[in-house]
């Protein structure tokens, strides 16, 4: 059954548990007495992570876990669902231009609001400087970019990340050619790899397979799946 028929039947029965749903991103939502009260993608969580999920997903598995949950009820279940519709179709609309949030924007430009991308940042970097929701973030650079004022660079936020792949999972491929978890000791950034050569689409998939097979576990991991994701779904650089 859709996403949004399973919820409004969990609501319906006031239900109390887990539902985990699996797709690309997967998505965990924590209900108590048939309203949610927690989730988000991996250990991204709240309810900007869970409106990034894509409600109306064509296909996908799920798995109830029944039994108590804490929290705080996000917001009642009528006007969560509509506000994730919401959400859902802007985000879409936005990303015909943006590719993903991790994308680093410059602006040559001093003035407001632009004028945090001097230097280069991209728009979760810039959501954080401006204290706005995501979704904000993505619609000023949305109308940034097609006013001219910002210019896309060719790298992004998780270039910077540092990512220690566990030794245990670090081998060569069977032509002999070095395995990227063998690059990812700590010591080099995701940044210094493309530098070195590293196809950023094969290290996207190579990231994405890790994250989902529990292989990669490290800090962020849950809003840098959803970005990398975006941009595997888009022809990007």
């Amino acid at each position: 059954m859709p996403l949004v028929d399973l919820l409004e039947l969990l609501h319906s029965g006031r239900k109390s548990g887990v539902l985990h749903v699996q797709g690309r991103p997967p998505l965990t939502l924590r209900l108590q007495e048939g309203e949610i009260v927690g989730g988000g993608i991996l250990d991204w969580e709240g309810f900007e992570a869970i409106a990034a999920f894509d409600l109306h997903a064509s296909e996908g598995e799920f798995r109830f876990d029944a039994g108590d949950q804490t929290g705080r009820v996000l917001r009642p279940m009528s006007s969560l669902l509509g506000e994730w519709a919401r959400l859902n179709d802007e985000c879409r609309r936005f990303l015909e231009i943006i590719d993903s949030p991790s994308r680093v924007y410059e602006s040559l430009s001093p003035a407001a609001p632009y004028d945090v991308f001097i230097g280069g940042r991209s728009i979760r970097g810039a959501a954080r400087a401006w204290d706005v929701p995501l979704i904000i973030a993505m619609e000023r650079v949305w109308t940034g970019l097609r006013s001219g004022d910002l210019t896309p660079l060719g790298r992004f936020a998780w270039y910077g990340l540092r990512i220690r792949q566990p030794q245990t999972r670090r081998r060569r491929t069977r032509s002999g050619e070095l395995d990227l978890g063998l690059r990812m000791d700590g010591r080099a950034n995701l940044g210094d790899l493309v530098m070195s050569g590293v196809d950023p689409t094969k290290l996207r998939r190579y990231l994405v397979e890790g994250i989902l097979a529990g292989d990669l576990l490290f800090p962020g991991r849950g809003w840098l799946l959803r970005d990398l994701i975006w941009e595997l779904d888009r022809p990007t650089a």
